[in-house]
C-alpha cells in the first residue's frame, strides 16, 4: 500500500534512563556511533540509530527496551492472523516440523496462521527477473532487513539505487492473506490484525513508519515472548499434534530465504554472495561504494549473524538454528521450482519504484557560515585529543567527541586527558603562587 505522508525518524527501541547504570557496554558495541552516555545515563541519537538492536543484547539492566507488542494489543481486532518469521521453524528440536509449530501457534490464541515459504518463491522469481533486466550500477543489493535498509538510507544514500525494490516475502504474505481472509470470512480489512512473529525489534520500524510504502502488518510479537508457551504446547501434545496438525503447504526451496546466503545460493553462480552481521555489512557497503565489487551481480545482506535466525529475540543457539534450517530444507526436498503448483501470489504487486528514500543527517549548523566555522573548530578540538577512543568521555570516539563539543552537547573537560592537563596547569599555578608568597614573607 502507498501512503501519502512521510515520517523521517522511527525507531524500534528506546532507552529507559531509570534502569541505566551507565556501564557503557552499549556505547562500545554500537556500530554506527548512535549512543552517548551523559551524566551516567545512556541515550540515543535518533538520526544515527539504525535499529540493529546490538545494544539490546549487551544491556544487562534492561534499560534498552524493544518496542514490540503483546497479545493484549490486538484485542481491538475482530480477527487475528499470525505470519511467523521463517526463523521460528529453527527454534525447536529436530523432530518438530513447521506444520506442528504453525498449528500450535494458531491454538495459543490466533484465529489463523499463514506460512510465508511459498511467498518466498514468488519473491525469488521476481528478484531473478529483476536481475536479468537490470542494466544499472552493480552489484545489486538484496535485503529484506529493515536495519540494512535504514543503514543505506542514512550513511550510503547513493547506493539506494542498488537496492532491489521488491517487498519481502513476509510482507507479500501479510498483504495477500489480509485481502483473502477479508473476502472469505466477510470481515473488513481494517478489522483484521496481521501480526508478525519476529526474531528482532527492527521489523517494528517498517510496521510503524509512514512513507512511500507502508506495511500490511499491524504489529509484531517477539519469538522469545511466545516461545515458552509454544514449547509447552508442543511438548505436552506432541503425539496429538502429529495426528491433528493443520495442513500447510511448506516450500523447502522457499525456506532457503530464511537463512544467510539462501537467496544468493538459489540464484546460483560465483557472482552472488551473502553477508551477515552488521559490522561485515558495513565493511561490504564501504567496498561497494568504492566500486570494488563491480563484477559481482548481487550481494545479499543481513544485519544479524546468519540472518534472522541470529536476531536479538530468538531463543536457540544461532549455529544450531542454522543446522536445523538446513535440515528442514533437505527434509522438504525441493531443489528446483515446483512444477505444476500454482503460484498463488503471481498477480501480486511486488515492485515499488523509488520505494526507499534517503534519511539525511542533520547538518552541523543550519547557517552555512556558522557551519564552516564549526568544521574548523572541530578540527582544532580533534588535534588536542589523544585519539585513543577510550570512551570515558561518554562519546564512542574522539572524533564523535569533537562533534559533540562543537554542537554544544558536552564540554572539553569531559575528556579525562584534557581535564588532567587543566588540573596539572592549575596545580602548577597554585604552587607557583605559594612559592612567590613565601618569598615575600
Amino acid at each position: 500500500m502507498i501512503a501519502n505522508s512521510s515520517e523521517i525518524y522511527n525507531h524500534s527501541i528506546y532507552f529507559e534512563s531509570s534502569k541505566c547504570t551507565g556501564e557503557m557496554a552499549c556505547l562500545k558495541v554500537c556500530p554506527v556511533e548512535a549512543i552517548r552516555v551523559r551524566n551516567g545515563k545512556a541515550m540515543m541519537i535518533d538520526e544515527l540509530c539504525i535499529d540493529c538492536s546490538v545494544c539490546v543484547k549487551v544491556c544487562k539492566t534492561g534499560a534498552i527496551v524493544p518496542l514490540t507488542n503483546s497479545f493484549n494489543d490486538f484485542s481491538k481486532f475482530e480477527y487475528t492472523i499470525a505470519v511467523p518469521s521463517l526463523a521460528l521453524y529453527s527454534q525447536f528440536d529436530r523432530r518438530i516440523k513447521p506444520k506442528e509449530i504453525l498449528t500450535a501457534l494458531k491454538r495459543i490464541g490466533f484465529d489463523e496462521v499463514a506460512d510465508s515459504s511459498r511467498a518466498c518463491l514468488t519473491v525469488y522469481k521476481a528478484v531473478e527477473k529483476y536481475i536479468k533486466n537490470y542494466t544499472g550500477r552493480k552489484p545489486l543489493i538484496a535485503t529484506f532487513c529493515p536495519t540494512c535498509i535504514k543503514l543505506i538510507q542514512i550513511r550510503y544514500p547513493e547506493l539506494l539505487g542498488n537496492l532491489i525494490p521488491i517487498i519481502s516475502p513476509m510482507e507479500l504474505a501479510a498483504k495477500e492473506i489480509k485481502i483473502e481472509a477479508s473476502k472469505r470470512i466477510g470481515v473488513k480489512k481494517e478489522d483484521i490484525g496481521v501480526i508478525y512473529i519476529t526474531p528482532c525489534p527492527s521489523k517494528m520500524t517498517s510496521i510503524t513508519q509512514k512513507g512511500k510504502y507502508y506495511s500490511d502488518f499491524d504489529g509484531a510479537i517477539p519469538i522469545s515472548d511466545i516461545y515458552n508457551t509454544l514449547y509447552g504446547y508442543l511438548s505436552h501434545l506432541a503425539k496429538k499434534l502429529n495426528d491433528t496438525s493443520d495442513y500447510y503447504d511448506i516450500s523447502g526451496m522457499g525456506l532457503n530465504i530464511g537463512r544467510m546466503g539462501g537467496l544468493a545460493s538459489l540464484l546460483g553462480g560465483d557472482n552472488c554472495i551473502g553477508v551477515s552481521g552488521i559490522n561485515d555489512v558495513l565493511y561490504m557497503l564501504e567496498d561497494i561504494e568504492r566500486g570494488k565489487l563491480h563484477d559481482i551481480e548481487l550481494v545479499e545482506m543481513h544485519a544479524c549473524l546468519e540472518g534472522c535466525i541470529g536476531g536479538s529475540m530468538v531463543v536457540e543457539n544461532v549455529y544450531y538454528s542454522r543446522n536445523k534450517m538446513l535440515q528442514l530444507i533437505e527434509y522438504f526436498g525441493e531443489k528446483k521450482l515446483p512444477v505444476g503448483k500454482k503460484d498463488i501470489y503471481k498477480d501480486s504487486e511486488l515492485f515499488y519504484n523509488n520505494i526507499y528514500e534517503p534519511l539525511p543527517l542533520k547538518p552541523i549548523d543550519e547557517d552555512l557560515n556558522r557551519a564552516i566555522g564549526k568544521i574548523t573548530e572541530r578540527k582544532e578540538i580533534l588535534s588536542k585529543l589523544p585519539n585513543i577512543d577510550c570512551g570515558a568521555c561518554g562519546s564512542p570516539t574522539c572524533s564523535a567527541f569533537a562533534d559533540d563539543v562543537v554542537k554544544g552537547d558536552c564540554h572539553m573537560n569531559n575528556c579525562i586527558f584534557i581535564l588532567n592537563e587543566e588540573l596539572k596547569l592549575k596545580l602548577k599555578q597554585k604552587i607557583k603562587s605559594l612559592l612567590e608568597t613565601q618569598k615575600q614573607l
